[in-house]
């Protein structure tokens, strides 16, 4: 199984001290040895791709726990362009389905409270 046709995987950024930060993200294949996922311009995983590209991927369960068994895979990440962005919120929108849906909804509702940006942007990973 390759890492794009798993439900979740957490993602692993590092900070500007070095220190990895995890989060769970949906992903999906975007080329050869290419995977993205969206997320907000303004959200910390961008600030910190766009400081240091390298990162770390592995299969998770939706709170970023790791499953056992599973094999991490390393990258460079990169803010893709307008047509990356559409083609990965398309093919989000093809592997999980209504989900998104609920997603896309419960962002809306924060969005109004003041907290985060809509998934405006792509990250695609470039697979080692």
């Amino acid at each position: 199984m390759s890492i794009a046709d798993e439900r979740y995987v957490r993602l692993t950024t590092r900070t500007a001290d070095g220190r990895p930060k995890h989060v769970p993200v949906w992903i999906t294949a975007v080329g050869r040895d290419q995977v993205g996922f969206t997320t907000g311009s303004d959200s910390w995983k961008v600030r910190r791709i766009r400081r240091n590209p390298q990162v770390r991927i592995q299969a998770s369960d939706t709170g970023g726990t790791i499953v056992n068994g599973s094999t991490p895979r390393t990258g460079t990440a990169r803010l893709g362009d307008a047509d990356e962005l559409a083609a990965v919120r398309t093919a989000i929108r093809r592997k999980y389905g209504f989900g998104v849906v609920v997603v896309w909804f419960m962002g809306a509702i924060g969005r109004l409270a003041g907290r985060g940006a809509a998934a405006d942007c792509a990250l695609v990973i470039t697979l080692d």
